[in-house]
């Protein structure tokens, strides 16, 4: 079975791909901060030898990169969300998601990963013209959290682009 790697895996999302890879049969090494996930979603797999669990920020590439080291997938779920608090702080924001993103994307460029699994937003729609929104809508982000995560999203296609790193970018 395959190594993966999920970022903020601690979190919602994250804890719910590490159980299905778990399930699947796969090692899985969870990258987190632990600044929003939660420390119970992981403790659960507690002594299951196909799992491990890096307490990092995802903005310090040299504290994060030996987890890649041998992975074949990464599914990137870690981030800052939410609208109000990026409007207050958004240079964590920015560091978080545009700086964080680009750091797992230079670890498993690094490592030499066949899949990256991103988890974008569709709040980079701002206010869609239409419900359901369609892939093809304009990005128009009016909102830093919004922003970063596009800007993350535009970077994962472009190391796909220029580094072959074979990716898919989901606009959650």
């Amino acid at each position: 079975m395959a190594k993966c790697v999920v970022t903020g895996g601690a979190g919602f999302i994250g804890s719910h791909i590490t159980e299905q890879l778990l399930a699947a049969g796969h090692e899985t090494v969870i990258v987190d901060n632990f600044s929003t996930g939660r420390i119970e979603n992981v403790e659960i797999h507690k002594g299951n030898p196909r799992v491990s669990v890096l307490k990092a920020d995802i903005a310090g590439l040299d504290a994060i990169k030996p987890a890649f080291a041998g992975a074949e997938r990464v599914f990137h779920i870690a981030a800052l969300a939410d609208i109000v608090p990026s409007i207050v702080d958004p240079v964590a924001y920015y560091r978080s998601n545009v700086l964080g993103t680009f750091n797992v994307l230079e670890a498993a460029r690094a490592a030499g990963v066949k899949r990256f699994v991103y988890a974008a937003s569709s709040s980079c729609y701002g206010i869609p013209d239409a419900y359901p929104t369609l892939e093809s809508a304009p990005a128009r982000p009016q909102y830093p959290y919004a922003l970063t995560k596009y800007l993350g999203e535009q970077a994962v296609m472009h190391w796909s682009q220029v580094y072959g790193l074979p990716a898919v970018s989901l606009r959650l």
